[in-house]
């Protein structure tokens, strides 16, 4: 990996746990307020959260795939099937916003990322398998393990739940949001920040 696409991947990771912070106050606002602000915020930075996240995942996938090259090709995918599901799911939410059509089309599952499945459920795998590589191999700060580990948990929690039950106001599936969106994700990307910026890991 070069020096100058470390530093850029360094960079998004530090905007990728920026925008889960913003993402999970701005919708957490609409749910219980419904504030139009929220709602185009909470979009838009579902969008911006897929995005920034590609370069992140290429870059963690560089720095483990010398000594698993399986697993990291298989996080990798998983990594950027769920960043573009969230991307496409938010540009979905922000294109209604723009121009309203008839019906409550927002109810219906997203036909790219149902219910989440790939933004929640295929990313916690892709955060976990990481989390497990870091451990494994030494590439990576050590804490990314039992970080991703229980990112995965608490996002399976968020998918299943939001399947199942429907209502994100439900108890565990706001608790599990909150922890995982203000807390385990911000903290997992702060972490690959720090250790893609420091110049002693190059």
């Amino acid at each position: 990996m070069t020096s100058t696409f470390r530093r850029f991947a360094g960079s998004a990771a530090g905007l990728a746990a920026g925008v889960s912070v913003l993402y999970t106050v701005t919708f957490a606002l609409y749910v219980r307020e419904d504030y139009e602000w929220a709602h185009w915020a909470s979009a838009i930075a579902f969008m911006a959260s897929g995005l920034v996240a590609v370069p992140v995942f290429i870059a963690l996938h560089a720095r483990v795939r010398a000594a698993e090259p399986e697993f990291a090709m298989l996080a990798l995918v998983a990594g950027l099937f769920g960043a573009f599901g969230a991307s496409v799911h938010g540009a979905f939410d922000v294109a209604v916003l723009a121009k309203p059509v008839k019906g409550d089309v927002t109810s219906f599952p997203s036909q790219v990322d149902p219910r989440g499945f790939l933004t929640f459920a295929i990313t916690g795998i892709a955060l976990g398998t990481f989390g497990w590589l870091a451990r494994r191999t030494g590439a990576l700060p050590r804490l990314l393990w039992p970080t991703g580990a229980l990112a995965t948990v608490l996002l399976l929690v968020v998918y299943f739940g939001r399947m199942i039950a429907l209502d994100p106001n439900k108890n565990f599936i706001r608790f599990s949001a909150v922890i995982v969106g203000l807390v385990l994700v911000p903290l997992f990307y702060g972490l690959v920040a720090r250790h893609l910026l420091d110049r002693n890991n190059s």
